[in-house]
């Protein structure tokens, strides 16, 4: 992300079934950021429509961050899927009129789910007590990247993703 992340303003969208706990972690970290963070859960990432990301740059967000399911783990079957084509279209709608695409981003939480909406929140955003996060590339997908919730290794199109903590 840019140099300076405490003037970031970020929104992130996430599905609710990552995290049971959502309601009370998000809170908390929405108090303790103030305006830089917005949270908005959704009943699932397949919810998502294309405005939802447009409108988040409308009302002065730097970048946006979709979480969803791990690939093959969506409670609803494809959600996760419909969600990532659907983060392709308003990444092309904002090319075609001159803004950086990479402000949209889906992230896939890694592990058995659930995960911390915190904890992946602060990992995206560089705040964990480790310093910097651990996120990984996953190679030949630019607005895909892998968030470690457990150790775990992760096979996507013949190749693996090693999934490291911190």
């Amino acid at each position: 992300m840019e140099a300076n992340r405490h003037d970031v303003k970020v929104a992130i969208f996430f599905c609710r079934q990552l995290d049971p706990d959502q309601d009370t972690t998000r809170r908390l970290l929405e108090k303790e950021l103030g305006p830089r963070i917005r949270f908005f859960p959704l009943p699932c990432s397949g919810r998502i429509d294309p405005l939802h990301f447009l409108k988040a740059l409308e009302t002065g967000s730097d970048k946006v961050f979709l979480i969803a399911c791990p690939e093959g783990a969506c409670r609803y079957g494809q959600g996760n899927l419909r969600a990532k084509k659907r983060l392709g279209y308003a990444r092309g709608l904002i090319e075609e009129i001159g803004l950086a695409p990479e402000s949209f981003e889906l992230i896939h939480a890694a592990g058995p789910l659930p995960v911390s909406i915190d904890t992946l929140s602060r990992q995206l955003l560089g705040l964990g007590p480790g310093g910097s996060p651990a996120i990984r590339e996953v190679p030949g997908s630019p607005a895909i990247r892998e968030v470690p919730g457990s150790p775990s290794i992760r096979e996507k199109k013949g190749e693996t993703v090693a999934v490291r903590h911190e």
